[in-house]
């Protein structure tokens, strides 16, 4: 059974494609390569290229048997890496999630804290209001003595002055 180049781990169906338009036919073709000459190629960087070469020289160094073929078949492939992703974006789901939760539990306590400020502010308006009515009603008590004691001594005042006239 030939090694196909998409028998080289990273390698799909479109990868081989874009390859294959730029030269490289074959695993002995990008395993001779250079990463310089791969890098040329769309899709490739440094990193990715010499990580597919060394992948196409280990698979000319053992090449799959039957089985190991259907193993690392691209549907096989594309089901893995679209694991992994899912775990990543699982991963990122479940931390932008968290940092969600996190905002509105520092969003509900800034809330309670305001709701509490108002609160106490309400209670120290009221407290000072009973204060101020308070005073109000002890100056108008004292301001209703003074009346009546004035009341009192003009009355005295004028009964003296009618016994000085009898």
């Amino acid at each position: 059974m030939s090694v196909t180049i998409t028998n080289i781990s990273g390698i799909g169906a479109t990868t081989a494609e874009i390859l294959t338009r730029h030269g490289f036919k074959t695993v002995r073709a990008i395993a001779g390569s250079t990463v310089e000459k791969l890098s040329g190629v769309p899709g490739f960087g440094a990193v990715r290229a010499r990580t597919i070469i060394s992948a196409a020289n280990a698979l000319l160094a053992n090449p799959p048997s039957s089985q190991s073929k259907a193993d690392s078949s691209p549907k096989t492939k594309k089901a893995v890496s679209k694991k992994g992703t899912r775990n990543k974006s699982s991963d990122k789901e479940k931390s932008r999630k968290a940092k969600l939760k996190k905002e509105q539990q520092r969003k509900e306590k800034q809330r309670r804290e305001k709701l509490k400020k108002e609160k106490l502010r309400k209670e120290k308006q009221r407290k000072e209001k009973l204060r101020k009515e308070k005073q109000r009603k002890e100056k108008l008590k004292k301001e209703k003595s003074r009346k009546e004691k004035l009341k009192k001594a003009k009355a005295k005042a004028k009964q003296k002055q009618k016994r000085k006239k009898h």
